[in-house]
């Protein structure tokens, strides 16, 4: 009987840590309500939709690891050669994935007038190994995944406008990681999707951004004709384990009768 009692103890705790995992695991959906501050009111993309549109992003988290799924008609073009002549030869890339622990954004939805200066400070970023990769490889892209030591976003990152060299796009936006001076924390994959999503996996656990209530974002192409941020909310581990916990304390005052 003892030992039927521990098989019921133990198939409850199974089940209460695979709830535990399934809650922190659960998507959120944050749609592409941001704009952006640019110097001429183009609004939210610039050029061709079928280029430059993102319609939002996927973000979920389970333990440590941080999933983060961005859809843009963009995913796929980073090899394209998009504006080579403005480009200095390269073309428009992918953009490096900016996080912190508070999303700050400056002015009120669609934040039009937010930018690096007044909007967001990033703490974190992750810097792709290839912005122009074809997405083709098997083994995928990689990238390094940084603590931004500067006081300023101007410090930490490198803007929409030091890759243009004319042409019409929103300036101003933080699209790629300045690595100079930053530290090194952790690394992470990267992969592409043609036509449907640009996906990161990183690993937060050299991070403090598991500490907070929200992790906030920001993406976008090195031209930043379109940008996405927003915030996603942290699962709270104490309440998870709190359920849990009753779970088990359910199974601990059940006690089987015994014939006799």
């Amino acid at each position: 009987m003892i030992d039927l009692l521990k098989s019921r103890l133990l198939a409850i705790a199974v089940f209460a840590m695979g709830l535990i995992q399934t809650a922190a695991a659960v998507p959120t959906t944050i749609i592409d309500n941001y704009v952006g501050s640019d110097s001429n009111g183009y609004g939210d993309v610039i050029g061709s939709t079928d280029n430059f549109q993102i319609s939002g992003m996927d973000v979920a988290l389970s333990g440590s690891m941080l999933s983060v799924s961005i859809f843009t008609n963009f995913a796929g073009k980073g090899d394209d050669g998009l504006f080579t002549s403005l480009t200095a030869g390269a073309g428009i890339g992918y953009g490096d994935l900016f996080l912190g622990s508070s999303w700050t954004p400056f002015g009120s939805s669609p934040y039009d007038a937010d930018g690096n200066s007044n909007g967001t400070h990033w703490t974190y970023g992750f810097a792709l190994d290839n912005r122009w990769w074809n997405g083709t490889d098997a083994s995928g892209g990689s990238g390094t995944l940084y603590q931004l030591n500067g006081a300023t976003n101007a410090d930490n990152a490198l803007l929409s406008e030091e890759f243009l060299t004319g042409g019409v796009f929103r300036n101003g936006q933080e699209v790629a990681v300045d690595t100079n001076g930053q530290t090194a924390v952790g690394s992470g994959s990267w992969s592409v999707i043609d036509g449907t999503s640009i996906n990161f996996t990183l690993d937060l656990s050299a991070t403090d951004l598991l500490n907070g209530n929200e992790i906030a974002l920001h993406w976008g192409f090195t031209c930043a004709n379109d940008v996405i941020e927003g915030a996603f909310s942290v699962p709270e581990p104490g309440m998870l384990v709190l359920l849990a916990s009753g779970l088990l304390g359910i199974g601990l005052r059940y006690r089987p009768s015994q014939a006799g």
